[in-house]
């Protein structure tokens, strides 16, 4: 197993927050520090970076190509269920159509190559309940995730730990910030989080796995917790005070 820096995106190295380097998402941009930038291609000379996010391949693009500095390993996107080594665009996920189709008034997120992603109407009251009928109903087994006003339905359980393992990657570090990180943070012996972390992740990363939680959240929180980083990868290489 390749020992590499897992990171995820929202949350963790994008903010809402306004930066140097902005990237779109389905409605509004997340924004990355020119500061976290430099950082992250100066650690990538000493560890491989793989990016594990909740993002579509299409959408992760849009940040990786701002980067062409960093030294990306591999990408695990839709919470694990994709795994690769280099990305590329991609059709959706036509399993899904069936679905999709029972449920015309709601919006279908684009990009997604294994989950279906829906925005359901402002007055839809329950919008899972209607959904998992709508599953029934077809036959199509699913697992459902909210997430704000989205919802996703994935075919399998999502980890983004089983996705880095696909790729033959170890998350010997790891960046993450919500319960969708929590297993390849609990598998890092060095993980790391931000102060508006969910709380479940920063008992993982302090308590159980004696990790780094910054006392600072958005860009700051993100400059610090890379300069954390930074510092172990110069210390694994043997190359502190240099």
């Amino acid at each position: 197993m390749e020992k590499v820096l897992a990171v995820d995106l929202d949350g963790t190295l994008l903010h809402p927050e306004p930066e140097a380097i902005a990237v779109w998402g389905r409605s509004r941009y997340r924004y990355m520090s020119r500061m976290a930038a430099q950082l992250l291609e100066e650690i990538s000379h000493q560890m491989p970076v793989a990016i594990a996010s909740a993002r579509n391949a299409q959408s992760v693009k849009g940040l990786v190509d701002q980067l062409p500095q960093v030294n990306f390993c591999g990408f695990v996107t839709e919470n694990g269920l994709v795994a690769r080594r280099h990305l590329h665009p991609v059709a959706h996920a036509s399993k899904w159509d069936i679905v999709a189709n029972l449920l015309p008034d709601w919006q279908r997120i684009t990009g997604y190559e294994q989950c279906l992603g829906l925005i359901p109407p402002t007055s839809v009251d329950n919008p899972e309940a209607i959904l998992r009928s709508v599953l029934c109903q077809t036959g199509k087994p699913g697992y459902i995730y909210l997430d704000r006003h989205k919802i996703f339905v994935y075919p399998a359980p999502s980890s983004k730990l089983s996705g880095l393992g696909q790729l033959g990657l170890e998350p010997w570090m790891a960046l993450g910030n919500d319960l969708n990180d929590l297993d390849m943070l609990g598998h890092s012996p060095h993980p790391a989080t931000l102060a508006d972390a969910h709380e479940k992740v920063k008992d993982v990363v302090k308590l159980k796995q004696g990790g780094y939680c910054s006392p600072a959240w958005s860009h700051a929180g993100t400059r610090d917790i890379l300069l954390w980083i930074k510092t172990l990868c110069a210390r694994r290489s043997g190359t502190v005070g240099i």
